[in-house]
């Protein structure tokens, strides 16, 4: 599993998979941010792009290539929200397994 939330509030856990992916540091920030925020069960998170600009320490423009990239190897699903006037709120992040992700590749 790519996540390993237990009744904790002070850490998540990584595969170790995630090192033999070649990620560039944007990259490995924006998925690691992401874990942090997703659902165990779901593995789905929705923080908004500035929240994970703020946590990675990186600008929105550097998020959005990082999304681009774990979107382009699979390793992230991107899904565009709306709230019920039509306006857009923050995407949906639905996030691959990492082991099973490995196992494919």
């Amino acid at each position: 599993m790519c996540l390993g939330k237990t009744n904790r509030k002070n850490f998540f856990m990584v595969s170790n998979h995630i090192f033999a992916l070649g990620l560039k540091p944007r990259d490995l920030a924006v998925y690691c941010c992401l874990v942090r925020h997703a659902d165990n069960q779901s593995l789905t998170c929705f923080p908004s792009r500035k929240t994970i600009a703020m946590e990675c320490n990186i600008d929105r423009k550097t998020v959005d290539a990082a999304l681009v990239a774990l979107t382009a190897i699979g390793l992230v699903k991107k899904v565009h929200r709306y709230r019920g006037d039509r306006s857009k709120t923050s995407n949906l992040y639905v996030l691959s397994n990492l082991i099973e992700y490995a196992d494919k590749a």
